[in-house]
This record gives C-alpha cells, sequence and structure tokens, in this order.
C-alpha cells in the first residue's frame, strides 16, 4: 500500500519536531552547565563539625569557591551513619546546587545495614570524585603487650572472643574494619560501640579495650602524646604522616585493606557538564601544595578519581561490605 503525501509530510514533521525539541534541550542543558554556578553551592556533610569528613569537607567548600568564584556553604546534618545527610541530598533537584560529600557508611556500608534504606547509591546519586582515603590504623594502647599485628592474631586464636575493640558505633567504618579483620585472619573477637570517636580512643588509652582499627586523624593527638602505637595501616601503601608504620599486608594480613573513604556525589539527573565541571575543579584542588600538607597531616590520601572511575570504585565497595555485614551477621533494628 503506497503512502499519502499528506501521511510523509506529517511524518517528516514529527520526525522533525524530536530533532529540534532534543536539539533545544541539549542547547539547555549546555546553556545550564556554562552558567554554572550562578548562586550558592551547598555542601552536605552528613556528620557533625569536627570529625574527618568535617575536615575534609571544609577544606573542599572553601577551594570550591576560590576556583568556582561562587560561594559554598557547608551544611553538617548528622545522623543514622550519614544516611540522613546522603539522603537529603539524593531528594534534591539533580541541578549541580547541593553536593554531598559522603563516606564509606553513607554510600556503601548502608545498603547492606539498613533494609529500608530510603535511597540507593548507584541508582539515586551519581558520584562525581573518590576526593580522599583515609586509611584505618591498627592502633593499641602504650601499655598493650601486643606490639605487632601477629601478636594481636596469635592472641586472638589463644582467646577466641576474649580480646575487644572499639567504635565510634555499630555499622561505622571502625566496626566494620575490626570485623573485616576478624573475617581475613580467621579469629573472634568483641566488638563495643561508643557513641563517638573520642570515648572509643579513650578506651583504648586507658586500656578497656585491646585494639581498634582508627583513622589517623582520630588518634594522631593521642598519638603524639605517647599514649597510643600504631602497628599497621590497613591500606596498599605507607601513610607520608607515618613512614615508620608497615600496612597490614607487609605485617602479614595479605591484601588487607580498609578506608574511611570521602566520596562527593551529586543527585542523580544531574547534567554531565555539571558533574564534568565539578571533577574538574576537585582534581585541580588535591594537588595543591597546601592541601596536600593539610591532608597528609590528618593521615588522609588524595584521590581524585573520575566520575567514571569512581562508581566503579562505589559498585566495587559495596559487594566487599554486603559480605562482611553477612558474614559477621550485623544488623540494625
Amino acid at each position: 500500500m503506497k503512502q499519502s503525501a499528506h501521511s510523509s509530510v506529517s511524518m517528516w514533521r514529527t520526525a522533525l519536531g524530536a530533532v529540534t525539541m532534543a536539539a533545544a534541550s541539549l542547547s539547555g542543558t549546555a546553556h545550564a552547565a556554562d552558567a554554572y554556578p550562578s548562586k550558592p553551592i551547598t555542601l552536605v556533610i552528613p556528620f557533625s563539625p569536627g570529625g574527618s569528613t568535617d575536615i575534609l569537607g571544609r577544606l573542599l567548600a572553601q577551594k570550591l569557591g576560590e576556583g568556582m568564584k561562587a560561594n559554598v556553604i557547608v551544611e553538617n546534618k548528622p545522623g543514622a551513619n550519614g544516611t540522613i545527610g546522603v539522603d537529603r541530598v539524593a531528594k534534591s533537584a539533580p541541578d549541580g546546587y547541593t553536593v554531598v560529600l559522603a563516606d564509606v557508611g553513607g554510600m556503601a556500608i548502608s545498603t547492606s545495614l539498613y533494609p529500608k534504606l530510603p535511597y540507593q547509591p548507584m541508582k539515586d546519586l551519581v558520584p562525581v570524585s573518590l576526593v580522599g582515603r583515609s586509611p584505618l590504623v591498627l592502633t593499641v594502647g602504650t601499655n598493650s603487650p601486643l606490639k605487632s599485628l601477629a601478636d594481636l592474631t596469635a592472641t586472638a586464636k589463644a582467646n577466641p572472643a576474649k580480646l575487644n575493640y572499639p567504635s565510634s558505633g555499630t555499622g561505622g567504618p571502625n566496626h566494620m574494619g575490626g570485623e573485616l579483620y576478624a573475617m581475613q585472619a580467621n579469629v573472634k573477637v568483641t566488638h563495643v560501640p561508643y557513641k563517638g570517636s573520642a570515648p572509643s580512643v579513650v578506651s583504648l588509652v586507658s586500656g578497656e579495650t585491646d585494639f581498634g582499627f582508627l583513622t589517623a586523624v582520630t588518634i594522631n593527638a593521642q598519638l603524639k602524646a605517647g599514649n597510643l602505637r600504631a602497628l599497621a595501616v590497613a591500606h596498599d601503601s605507607r601513610l607520608p604522616a607515618m613512614p615508620d608504620v608497615p600496612t597490614m599486608d607487609e605485617a602479614g594480613l595479605k591484601g588487607f585493606t580498609a578506608d574511611a573513604w570521602f566520596m562527593a556525589a551529586v543527585p542523580a539527573g544531574t547534567p554531565q557538564p555539571i558533574i564534568d565541571r565539578l571533577y574538574q575543579e576537585i582534581a585541580k584542588i588535591l594537588p595543591q601544595e597546601d592541601v596536600k600538607a593539610k591532608l597528609d597531616a590528618v593521615g588522609v590520601l588524595p584521590a581524585g578519581l573520575s566520575p567514571k572511575a569512581s562508581s566503579e570504585f562505589l559498585a566495587k565497595e559495596i559487594v566487599k561490605w554486603r559480605e562482611v555485614v553477612k558474614t559477621a551477621k550485623i544488623t540494625l533494628d
């Protein structure tokens, strides 16, 4: 059957209209990216002021503001292992004006811990960049008889569930680091949750707990005061701030890594040019000498992964910590 002239013209006009609309949409997106930022950007920190994420976030906000010639406002929104702040951004307008600096808890561990998590990191958010990694440090009190990772593992094997370790709360990086150690070293140890990082550090100093996996910024002051001793770093390379402390791999537990990492992310649907602009600015910031010096001082290793590489990293971390949660049978009611 032959198609009528009128039908052909109608189809041509429909196709032309679709092309025109697509071009207009692309033009609008490009224009929005060119004009970005035209108002203040909110950087959500899902934790209280003073912690690792907050310290890094405020430095990032200052430098982003300088580089983008914009006002970057820090908003602390703590609660539920960082998930409240992450959820706030996941539900924000996808326009690049609300960014979260989330950690491993809010972006990866939470997906296994919370059956009713109100967001899915891989679906509702788009990584801009893995900004930095703060490897956990195996730490004991100065008066502890444990002098090495080998001592810890031997003692734990000889005394199942007798040794204990602190955390700043159930489901956080310190807790998960301890469970990962127990899983890979094939030992049984006991978790003691505290309400925050400070009391967990005090517990190690006092000898109330036997060992811990804490971030360098958390233990820095007590290390300098001689009240704590670092046995190993849970990373694939040594920390510049602790050049004499071996990695867990060097100390005898092959392939053991556990980071309290930090990732900048935006709501899904944010235009790619805006994501790219944010990433480019972060990539410019991290190599700056004053930034590197401040990060070294608190044991944070700059990363600066691209959006694609950051997304791939996140997917692997979700799988890694899901296995730990499952093996350790960790639940949050």
